[in-house]
């Protein structure tokens, strides 16, 4: 309510920077309010050299927007998602590794990027969307590092040695499956069994949401719960602070589920989305009470579950009209969802198939196409094939039936403690 009250002083103030700012600050402190577990102390030492945690990213197949703050904290969130492999794989990871040096040392996807944190005014600067480090630095921060009043290369050394953290996105920039907020989930769940911290299922997703918000993107739950919980499945929640998800996986029997696999074709456009502040926009129409947003939002949780009714009973004509009526609201909470490239795509598949949708928040990214039957799923793959961009092609996956994949190295045979203690850090040598 006061994010509102503040949203509609902002639509009255010449320069309404700082009352659209209090608007989102509420949001943030009411997601604050409903993560259960506070940040604890960095207390506990590495218990392991090397750790290892990679994720699959997801297809939403309906409902999202519904999960995002404060619509899902005001009527519950209801969303349909699937996790998969792609080529085989998981393509979202994080690698840590302990290094002697008292330093956090991070590499972004090849190792090309790669910044060094010394102390705790560097650890602690705001972490600002888009940067390719600001996911770590915020993750080592619900972790409790750097510690309160205390030099990093203390805490560091008190805790066995430095960190290496790399992590890695083999998929498409801006592909809408969901990668940003899963590469946050491996981070957080490798800081975890780094120091040997239990962390549940269900306490990951929700320290990503609050990490989201230390990093002001303000997302939802449903990316990162997309590639926590395997296979296809609804993932709900009711009304209230505390989003507590509710997993229901899809029930459908394996011969339907290889069926679906052979109708859905994965497409990647090739096309990037430019669109700025997207959430933002649709949040601020939410605050705001407008009808056709309100309208749209309670209306794609109702398709989630028709569309999983869909795919248990094979009723596939059912499930592509489904689809292409969440495309069609979906243009109704961002006009740029759609574009020239994008319906010359449809145009060139409808022939083929029942429905599509983008991934995401649409305008680009990876394209779900739900053929009609088998033979239209491979005429439907040759025509898109035929004069695509190199930028563009089909995407070889399989439903992913297991969570996020856990290697660890070897235990930490002896502390370093002390071996780089009193070393000069702030702006001396390092």
């Amino acid at each position: 309510m006061q994010a509102a009250r503040l949203l509609s002083r902002a639509g009255l103030e010449p320069e309404a920077t700082a009352s659209e700012q209090g608007a989102f600050a509420c949001i943030q402190e009411a997601v604050r309010a409903g993560v259960t577990g506070e940040t604890e102390a960095a207390s506990s030492p590495w218990i392991f050299e090397r750790v290892r945690v990679s994720a699959p990213p997801r297809i939403d197949l309906g409902g999202g927007w519904s999960d995002t703050p404060p619509f899902c904290f005001d009527w519950g969130g209801t969303v349909l998602n699937c996790a998969l492999e792609i080529d085989g794989r998981y393509p979202i990871e994080t690698e840590i590794r302990r290094i002697d040096e008292p330093v956090i040392r991070c590499y972004a996807d090849t190792g090309e990027a790669m910044a060094e944190y010394w102390t705790r005014e560097e650890l602690l600067e705001a972490c600002e969307p888009g940067s390719v480090f600001s996911i770590p630095r915020a993750a080592l921060q619900l972790h409790g590092l750097p510690a309160r009043d205390r030099a990093l290369d203390v805490t560091l050394t008190e805790l066995g040695g430095g960190l290496e953290i790399r992590c890695r996105v083999q998929l498409p920039i801006g592909s809408g499956l969901g990668t940003s907020s899963i590469l946050a989930a491996t981070v957080v769940k490798a800081l975890a069994v780094m120091s040997g911290r239990t962390l549940g299922d269900h306490a990951l997703s929700e320290a990503v949401m609050q990490l989201e918000q230390l990093m002001t993107t303000g997302g939802g739950w449903q990316d990162q719960a997309g590639g926590i919980f395997p296979g296809a499945k609804l993932l709900i929640t009711g009304p209230g602070s505390r989003q507590r998800i509710r997993v229901q996986p899809v029930g459908w029997s394996p011969e339907r589920q290889a069926e679906f696999s052979q109708l859905l074709v994965l497409y990647n456009t090739g096309i990037q989305r430019m669109a700025k502040d997207l959430l933002r926009q649709v949040v601020s129409r939410y605050l705001a009470r407008e009808t056709a947003t309100i309208q749209v939002l309670h209306s794609i949780k109702t398709l989630a579950v028709e569309m999983s009714y869909a795919m248990v009973e094979g009723d596939w004509k059912h499930l592509g009209g489904l689809l292409d009526r969440h495309w069609q609201l979906n243009q109704v909470l961002d006009p740029h969802t759609a574009n020239a490239p994008i319906n010359a795509i449809l145009n060139r598949a409808r022939p083929f198939v029942h429905g599509a949708k983008l991934a995401g928040a649409g305008g680009g990214g990876f394209l779900m196409l739900l053929a009609r039957d088998e033979q239209a799923a491979a005429a439907l793959q040759k025509t898109l094939m035929l004069d695509a961009p190199a930028s563009s092609g089909m995407v070889n996956y399989r439903i992913a039936e297991e969570g996020m994949r856990i290697e660890v190295g070897e235990e930490v045979a002896v502390s370093p403690a002390g071996k780089y203690a009193g070393r000069e850090v702030d702006g001396q040598a390092r």
